[in-house]
């Protein structure tokens, strides 16, 4: 089956949504709960995932296309596209009044990356592969950014509890808040490679559509192979992942060690 993929409605949908969650994000005093996992949620994540939902109702057929959306999961099983949704990837910047906090689409075909879109709003962003799957920044190409060796002024983009759980040795490390920004600024050049400790099927569905076709790949951290599929069939990533251009993966694996 072939699907009516457009890249210029999801701009618009996700671009409504930047709306919605900046009217939150602006607030003085903005309503938050803790989830099971400890992880936030706030009023911005339910209202922008509700609206992406309706719209992906109103356009494409439930019969062919599923939902995983983080906070309230949806019909996807026995699907060959499944749209999964972070409203607000980086909920902790987000209610930090911090501005790298994104919202990511990821569209997967039989459970690998088929298209993607990522958006910033604050900075207004916007990374995503167009109709026939090349990646852009705004409206500039991707391709061939990927950087494969660093000097020293590279850094690995983490998440600010990395400390605790690796030891890696390398230079620089950033801690920017959000998976998929961070994984969209590999795919940039900006950042040499990014290490996920834990990562769900949303968190990186539309970076890593964006990532493949800009040229890199994933690995976990104990050297195996990376696969959406399996991530989408178990919700999370089984092991930390670093992701990168290929030969620089190789390189930096030997580099990170996970405290036992």
């Amino acid at each position: 089956m072939s699907l009516n993929f457009e890249i210029s409605k999801i701009q618009t949908w996700i671009r409504e949504a930047g709306t919605i969650a900046l009217n939150y994000y602006y607030q003085a005093d903005l309503n938050r709960e803790r989830k099971d996992d400890f992880s936030l949620v706030t009023e911005a994540d339910k209202a922008v995932e509700n609206f992406l939902i309706q719209k992906i109702k109103q356009t494409y057929n439930s019969r062919h296309v599923g939902i995983m959306a983080e906070e309230s999961g949806g019909e996807w099983r026995g699907k060959e596209f499944v749209w999964a949704i972070d409203p607000v990837d980086g909920t902790r910047v987000f209610v930090n009044g911090l501005p790298l906090w994104c919202i990511s689409m990821g569209l997967l075909r039989d459970g690998e990356p088929y298209r993607g879109v990522v958006y910033l709003p604050v900075i207004n962003e916007l990374y995503y592969t167009d109709d026939t799957g090349v990646p852009f920044w705004n409206d500039r190409p991707l391709q061939g950014r990927l950087q494969a060796d660093w000097d020293r002024d590279s850094f690995i983009a983490v998440s600010s509890e990395t400390h605790r759980y690796f030891d890696i040795d390398f230079r620089r490390l950033r801690a920017l808040g959000a998976i998929a920004t961070h994984h969209v600024y590999v795919a940039r050049g900006v950042a040499v490679a990014a290490l996920h400790r834990q990562a769900n099927v949303w968190d990186i569905a539309g970076a890593h559509a964006i990532l493949t076709a800009a040229g890199g790949a994933a690995l976990y951290l104990d050297g195996s192979s990376f696969s959406m599929l399996e991530v989408l069939a178990t919700g999370a990533c089984r092991l930390p992942l670093l992701v990168g251009h290929p030969i620089l993966l190789e390189k930096l694996l030997p580099r990170i060690k996970s405290h036992h």
